[in-house]
């Protein structure tokens, strides 16, 4: 990357300076005003600093970044100088930096972050966003210990989760049904939220189960139900989930058991579409479990285009030192996360999903139920 830094009156003085020597692709990293000139500290005159750069080798498709917007630019003293356009967007900028540099580039308190990131398996586009902000937070303070820069990589991992979660959980669903690979731990997983609604929230839970496939599957949710003594049916069709959801009419919350299978292939997804009810007001959450790779998680995600997705499960916690992908989920398809399950046990193991509990697993605080 080839920088220059100009010294100019304005703004206006600056770009048409810019544009000639590095191009009309150069990006503008930084401005601030700076005192030049004078005597003895005196008659000093205000000037604008401001520094450009263009990456001299083009950078290959695969990682250029979206298109810089534009504003015009607003002085420090709230004056905007309306000839003149700025990048409005402080984020892409460094995002550009930080997919030119080196790893043995970056500062010392940047690159363990990103060391922890890569080892978490954050996605790359996440990574070189939250380093570019954090880049843009060095500049205000150049006395940055790694504690401090782990600090604000936990504040900025929030803020880009909370920013990402647009669609709200729905608080007092009716009917959740849980869908799901094959030994991702639904049925466990589904015994603890009903314990949960049941002690915790003081609700009344009907238990339903379409997993007929799976040998003793039926038996093991009741099972849970009995211990939890909570009613439960068994359904094989689209007309027995209808009656099974009327006959649990007294009920506060009904959950529901689906078989395990293999959701990248579609023909799974439309037999779930058929054991709907037609105009169901059923929710589906998908169950994921955190030692998948995310690739195959994202490959069941893209083939329920035609099932819509209400919320995300994530289980097996406990079982990987990677959490990564919770925050590659949230920041790639904005699907809300209700709970993250992390253990076996009934009805401890579960946790309620925040965006500081993400940043606490993502940056290494351990959490337990």
């Amino acid at each position: 990357m080839r920088l220059k830094t100009y010294i100019v009156s304005t703004m206006t003085e600056a770009i048409p300076m810019i544009k000639q020597e590095l191009g009309a692709d150069a990006l503008i990293l930084n401005t601030k005003k700076i005192k030049t000139g004078g005597f003895l500290g005196f008659f000093q005159k205000e000037k604008l600093e401001v520094t450009a750069a263009i990456d001299p080798i083009a950078t290959p498709k695969s990682q250029q970044v979206e298109p810089l917007q534009v504003q015009p630019y607003v002085s420090p003293d709230g004056q905007k100088d309306s000839s003149v356009e700025l990048i409005n967007e402080l984020k892409n900028i460094k995002q550009f930096m930080v997919q030119q540099m080196k790893e043995e580039q970056l500062p010392e308190a940047l690159r363990l972050v990103k060391e922890q990131l890569t080892a978490q398996e954050v996605a790359q586009d996440i990574q070189a966003e939250l380093l570019g902000k954090l880049m843009a937070r060095a500049e205000s303070n150049n006395d940055q210990t790694s504690e401090i820069v782990q600090r604000l990589a936990r504040e900025e991992l929030i803020a880009i989760i909370k920013r990402k979660m647009t669609k709200p959980v729905v608080e007092d669903p009716e009917v959740i049904c849980f869908i799901g690979p094959t030994g991702v731990g639904k049925t466990t997983t589904i015994a603890k939220i009903a314990a949960d609604y049941m002690l915790t929230k003081d609700k009344k839970v009907g238990l339903i189960t379409a997993d007929t496939y799976r040998i003793a599957a039926v038996e093991q949710l009741k099972t849970y139900g009995s211990i939890l003594n909570i009613p439960v049916k068994v359904v094989e069709s689209s007309e027995d989930l209808t009656k099974a959801i009327e006959d649990f009419h007294h009920c506060d919350i009904i959950l529901m058991d689906t078989a395990g299978r293999n959701y990248q292939q579609t023909q799974y997804i439309e037999e779930l579409r058929r054991l709907l009810p037609a105009g169901s007001k059923v929710q589906i959450h998908l169950v994921l479990s955190l030692t998948a790779k995310y690739e195959d998680m994202k490959k069941i995600i893209d083939n329920f285009g035609s099932v819509s997705m209400d919320e995300l499960l994530l289980t097996k916690r406990d079982e990987t030192s990677s959490s990564g992908a919770i925050i590659n989920l949230i920041y790639h398809y904005g699907i809300p996360i209700r709970y993250i399950a992390n253990g076996q046990n009934v009805p401890d193991d579960i946790l309620a999903f925040t965006p500081e509990l993400a940043a606490d697993f993502i940056m290494g605080e351990e959490h337990h139920g």
